[in-house]
This record gives C-alpha cells, sequence and structure tokens, in this order.
C-alpha cells in the first residue's frame, strides 16, 4: 500500500539549509525527492552542533577510540546531548522511517523502535577515506601511523555492522555498491547518483581569446585540496600563457598562492557564473572515496570536463569527446597544450548525460524503492 504522505526522521551530517561542498548538496536533492512525487513527506531534520574545539575533540576522540571501541570519526559526533535529542524525538512522535544521513550516524540505530523502518544514505566508504589520508598524510611507518590504521580497520568493522542491521541504503556511487552488495548479501539498496531539482542549464562561454578552467570544490575537503594542489603545482605552470584558471567554491579564496592567471572567486551563489566562464571543468581528484558531486553537478548542467579516471569514479559512464579522462601529469599538461583542447569545448555536453542526475527523471525508481522498505 503507498502511502501519501510519510514522517520521515533524519538525523544528518550536514544541514541542508547550508550551501557549502558536497555532501550539502546531495542532503538537498535527497530531501527534495521526499517532499515530491506520491510522498508528501514530512520531514525533522536533526544536525549534530559543531564542536567548539574541533581539534582538540578530534584528538581525544581518537585516544579513546581503543579503550570504547568506539572509531574517533564516529566518536565525534556521538555526543550525549546529540544522542538524547534523536531518542526524544523517536520517543516522542510517531516517524514511518528513520533516515541516516550518513555512516558516522549509524549508532542512531540503538535509539530506534524495532517497529521503524530504517535507510542508511552512504555518502562515501568513510572507512576508506579514512585510509587514504592516513597514506597521504604519513606515507612513512610508525606508531601514529599504526594507531590511525587500527582506528580505520575499527571504523570499517562498523560501517559493515551498521549496514547490516538497516532495511534499506543508498549509495552514490555504482562501485561503492557493488562491493559492499557483495559484503552483505541481501541488502535492499538503490543507487542515486546526485539529484538537482533545478532544469539542467547548457551556458556556452562568451569568445574571450583564453581558454579558461573551472575547478569547483569544498576546498575544506582533503581530496580536493590535494588535487588542487597536484594541479597548480604540476602542470598549471607548464601550460601556454593563453590559459587561465578559475578557483570557486568553499576556501577557493585560500587555495594558491597568488598568480596572475588564477582567479579564486570564492564561493558562488549562482552556478550559471561558473558555466558561462568556463571552457573546461577540471577534476583533478587522485585519492579519496565516494564520487565528485562537484563533477556530477558539472556533466547535469553540459560541461565539458577534464579529469582523472578516479574523478569520475562510480558516476554513470558516458562515451563523449567532451569527456576527457587524462591520468598523468604529462598527459595533462599534453591535452591542455593542443589544439583540441581548444576546439572539443566549443560544444556542450548533449542532453542525455543530465538525466541520471535529474530529480524529476528518478521520481518513478525513487518511490518503488522507498515502497519496498515501508511496511505493507
Amino acid at each position: 500500500m503507498r502511502r501519501s504522505r510519510l514522517r520521515i526522521l533524519m538525523p544528518s551530517i550536514v544541514d541542508p539549509g547550508i550551501r557549502r561542498g558536497g555532501a550539502w548538496t546531495v542532503t538537498r536533492g535527497l530531501v527534495e525527492l521526499f517532499r515530491r512525487g506520491p510522498w508528501n513527506a514530512e520531514l525533522a531534520i536533526l544536525v549534530p552542533p559543531e564542536p567548539l574545539w574541533r581539534r582538540l575533540r578530534q584528538a581525544a576522540c581518537l585516544a579513546a577510540a581503543h579503550w570504547t571501541g568506539i572509531p574517533a570519526k564516529v566518536r565525534f559526533l556521538y555526543r550525549r546531548a546529540f544522542r538524547n535529542q534523536v531518542r526524544r524525538k523517536l520517543d516522542r512522535e510517531h516517524f514511518d522511517l528513520l533516515v541516516i544521513n550518513g555512516s558516522d550516524l549509524l549508532w542512531c540505530l540503538d535509539e530506534a523502535p524495532r517497529q521503524i523502518s530504517t535507510l542508511a544514505v552512504v555518502h562515501n566508504r568513510e572507512a576508506l577515506l579514512y585510509a587514504d589520508q592516513i597514506a597521504v598524510a604519513l606515507p612513512r611507518a610508525g606508531p601514529l601511523k599504526r594507531l590511525l590504521l587500527a582506528d580505520a580497520a575499527r571504523l570499517l568493522r562498523y560501517e559493515i555492522e551498521g549496514l547490516r542491521r538497516v532495511r534499506g541504503a543508498i549509495f552514490l556511487s555504482e562501485s561503492d555498491a557493488a562491493e559492499l552488495s557483495r559484503r552483505i548479501p541481501g541488502l535492499d539498496h538503490l543507487v542515486l547518483p546526485p539529484q538537482f531539482p533545478d532544469a539542467p542549464q547548457r551556458i556556452a562561454k562568451a569568445p574571450s581569446g583564453w581558454l579558461d578552467l573551472g575547478l569547483l570544490a569544498n576546498f575544506q575537503w582533503w581530496p580536493n585540496g590535494e588535487g588542487a594542489d597536484w594541479f597548480v603545482r604540476e602542470i598549471f605552470s607548464r601550460l601556454p600563457g593563453d590559459v587561465r584558471l578559475h578557483l570557486f567554491g568553499n576556501r577557493s579564496l585560500k587555495t594558491t598562492a597568488a598568480h596572475p592567471r588564477i582567479l579564486a572567486h570564492g564561493f558562488v551563489g549562482d552556478l550559471r557564473e561558473v558555466w558561462a566562464a568556463c571552457d573546461w571543468m577540471v577534476i583533478p581528484i587522485r585519492r579519496g572515496s565516494g564520487i565528485s558531486v562537484k563533477a556530477a553537478e558539472s556533466l547535469y548542467h553540459g560541461m565539458p570536463i577534464l579529469s582523472t579516471s578516479f574523478g569520475l569514479r562510480g558516476l554513470p559512464f558516458f562515451e563523449y569527446p567532451q569527456i576527457v579522462r587524462r591520468e598523468t601529469t604529462e598527459e595533462w599538461v599534453s591535452f591542455l597544450s593542443s589544439p583540441e583542447s581548444r576546439t572539443l569545448c566549443k560544444k556542450r555536453l548533449p542532453l542525455d548525460v543530465s538525466r541520471p542526475f535529474e530529480l524529476e527523471a528518478n521520481i518513478p525508481r525513487w518511490s518503488d524503492f522507498v515502497s519496498r522498505l515501508l511496511p505493507h
């Protein structure tokens, strides 16, 4: 029986009312999906408060992880006031569905009544992301690296055990879904890349005499910062003088040293300004987990993309000349120095590339999936 209205409690790692990075964008799309279509859902969204002393709490959580068994990344949000808030909400009100938005909050299952349906939103493979970050920060073996890797293994066990307990899961990434469905046979899941409620744009850049590259990201997120640093340091410095780089997004003003051909724009409220300013969007991500939400957003709006294969990992695969995959520094420099890079970008991608990310187009399969999770 399909219901006309749902009441949903969503503990969330991010506040969808804030516009900052990929997790915020994904969450806004999911909230809009619940509010549209057949469900007309009423959502209560709970977001844990940001600690005043972030670094100090991170260190304390890591120190406590060994003797509590709670991974440091999980413990960071596992705070008594927030746990009580989730518990009181579930005790005092009726909800049809508990949506756990982010694997770090899977402990909310311990507060859930037995009869409630549960859905986990897996933004990233947090344990793999953590291990990658350790490898980058600490390339050599040592006591601190061993401590952190033990915590990453603890986090992997926590993720798997938590996902075994939920009724269903949403994955943003095809590859994450394939790997975890092998580990957890029978897990009811849906692969749903980032969803965008606004109509896709196809905006051509006015001729300028420049080859304008755009890098749109939350630069506070370490895979983006590491990728941007690699691109600026090893690639951009070797490109012809008619190439400019535009940086858009959170902390983009603090990402690189001053350079006459690097323009940092900060946060941009209207992404049409980004598409109108750029010939190519560059995705120089080489490490991390999950998917690049900004790559998805660029594809949705038809932008030519130059990316590592990793930067497009987990997203629907398209084969078009304006989606260029290059791996090494030399390959990136060669392409951006070539006449090909100046001609391919004159055409935007066709509209069929937008469909996997178009919210309205995905409502039917979304509705079928949610129907399976609810009691009949």
